[in-house]
């Protein structure tokens, strides 16, 4: 370290060098200048020096600190992950899933109709029961697969096995109608509906378990769901129509969408009741003051065929429908059930118009699933209604007769073109139905 006095000696040389330089002399560094800035440059070094080694141990302790600080945080961000995957202890925490909420979940990532049902197979042959929730769980992802996958669908109405297998869970669920509530009964049977069942034993089985229910407990859609899926197949289940007719009216039917009141409007005719003209007053004007533009296809087609029957309020119906179907473009949005509807509609009166089949056909036969949507009974109708009218020679009249009567030939133009129109379509039907 520099002392007091070396450091006064060194302002002095620094002042006289300076003084030099002033009065224009040239300066001499003396040796105790020299030493002098020796010195300075010493002392520097030794401040540096002190300065670096300080910096290099306080390193040394905020390095540690850091990674300590760090793994402080991720530690406290995996235990917030935890809570939330709610293994750690929650102020509410969920309760753990019961083995039979386990097997429900597992159920319902089985993949396939027929993997579902070898599943329920495979239990009732070991001799493992399945709950009644984990019974409804499989129908109900049947009932999804059938919706969403036609192959599929087509599979398992054609395959004996799964039909066998599919019979023994609807007598499983019939037999175990007792442990579900009014909306698992109503769902249970909307599936049966979309299912193809027929049975009439289980919709009579049904009909007695929902009456039992409180019906102030079903929504406007569940009274129409219900209604539609009793009337599809046509069992023998009047007294649960004339309780929908007495919950319905006991309700305000502005309260009703527009599909709910077209699907109770179909349904009812369907099943056959036409001895309540009251019943088809009151519904028909309230459907006919909604706007028959925002109406889906399947609505507006529902619509007029439920009112094509000798019911109050036929005539305006019919006349109503016809202005909307004008109005509106190209019918491609029509699904084929809902054109054939219309066209069975307005002949059952003689109210189809030149125009207006013209219009329906040019979009029906691009169609190749007649066989498929239709039922035979509205092929049936539909073939007897064109043959005994002005649209006798019709082309989709043709293509109806080719499904119901294969054999039937009528000209030479049958013998020549069926043929091979029918290959085209069988090659068709296979690419779009069929899984290979």
């Amino acid at each position: 370290m520099m002392s007091m006095q070396r450091i006064s000696s060194l302002v002095t040389c620094l002042r006289r060098l300076n003084h030099a330089v002033v009065l224009g002399k040239k300066p001499s560094l003396t040796r105790n200048i020299v030493g002098t800035f020796y010195g300075c440059s010493l002392l520097k070094y030794q401040v540096t020096s002190w300065h670096s080694s300080e910096m290099f141990s306080a390193r040394k302790i905020v390095k540690p600190a850091q990674k300590l600080e760090k793994s402080r945080e991720k530690s406290a961000e995996l235990l917030k992950s935890l809570r939330k995957k709610r293994l750690e202890g929650l102020e509410r925490p969920k309760s753990l899933l019961t083995p039979e909420e386990k097997l429900i979940r597992r159920i319902e990532w089985l993949p396939s109709i027929k993997r579902l049902l070898i599943f329920y197979w495979a239990r009732v042959k070991s001799k493992r029961e399945l709950a009644p929730s984990q019974k409804f769980a499989v129908i109900k992802c049947i009932a999804k697969y059938f919706s969403e996958d036609i192959q599929m669908r087509d599979v398992f109405l054609e395959h004996e096995l799964q039909q066998r297998f599919f019979q023994m869970l609807v007598q499983d669920l019939r037999a175990n109608l007792n442990f579900y509530d009014a909306h698992h009964l109503h769902k249970i049977a909307v599936y049966m509906a979309k299912l193809s069942v027929s049975d009439p034993v289980i919709y009579k089985n049904l009909e007695r378990a929902i009456l039992h229910c409180n019906w102030g407990e079903y929504s406007t859609k569940e009274l129409s769901q219900i209604s539609w899926a009793f009337a599809k197949y046509h069992p023998d289940v009047d007294e649960i129509f004339r309780a929908l007719e007495k919950e319905i009216f006991a309700r305000d039917l502005s309260g009703f969408n527009s599909a709910d009141l077209c699907t109770i409007a179909w349904s009812f005719a369907e099943y056959g009741i036409l001895d309540k003209p009251e019943f088809y007053l009151v519904l028909g004007n309230e459907i006919l003051t909604r706007d028959l533009s925002q109406f889906q296809p399947w609505m507006l087609a529902s619509f007029v065929f439920a009112y094509s029957k000798e019911v109050p309020l036929k005539e305006k119906v019919l006349k109503m429908v016809e202005q909307e179907l004008y109005q509106r473009g190209e019918l491609k949005p029509f699904g084929t059930n809902d054109l054939a509807m219309v066209i069975i509609a307005f002949a059952r009166n003689d109210k189809l118009r030149p125009k207006l089949f013209q219009k329906l056909e040019v979009v029906m036969m691009k169609r190749r699933d007649l066989k498929e949507t239709l039922t035979t009974e509205h092929l049936q109708e539909m073939y007897d209604l064109l043959k005994d009218s002005k649209f006798h020679l019709a082309q989709i009249r043709k293509i109806i007769e080719q499904y119901l009567y294969p054999d039937k030939v009528n000209s030479i133009f049958d013998i020549l073109y069926r043929p091979r129109r029918a290959w085209k379509e069988k090659i068709l039907h296979q690419t779009q139905f069929k899984a290979y």
